[in-house]
């Protein structure tokens, strides 16, 4: 996969917290900003699916995505990234 330089700006003090975090885990700051960004796009990807589904549910007339598939979703993404 290749790779791309772009820039940003970002609050003082989450780049102060962002240094400090990566410098206890002893990983750059590059790798962290990109794991970051990987967590933040699978997340939102699954919701807009999911809602997706729960629309076109809703107008076909059907139940939509049930909450408790959700929750478990989530639950198992945040025990996930605890491991």
């Amino acid at each position: 996969m290749s790779k791309e330089s772009i820039g940003f700006r970002i609050e003082s003090e989450k780049r102060i917290a962002l240094d400090q975090l990566s410098q206890a885990m002893q990983r750059d700051r590059s790798t962290l900003i990109n794991e970051a960004i990987d967590s933040y796009l699978e997340l939102h990807f699954w919701q807009v699916e999911v809602i997706k589904r729960s629309l076109a549910a809703a107008n076909a007339g059907e139940v939509g995505v049930d909450h408790s598939e959700v929750f478990k979703n989530l639950r198992a993404r945040l025990l996930g990234k605890m491991h």
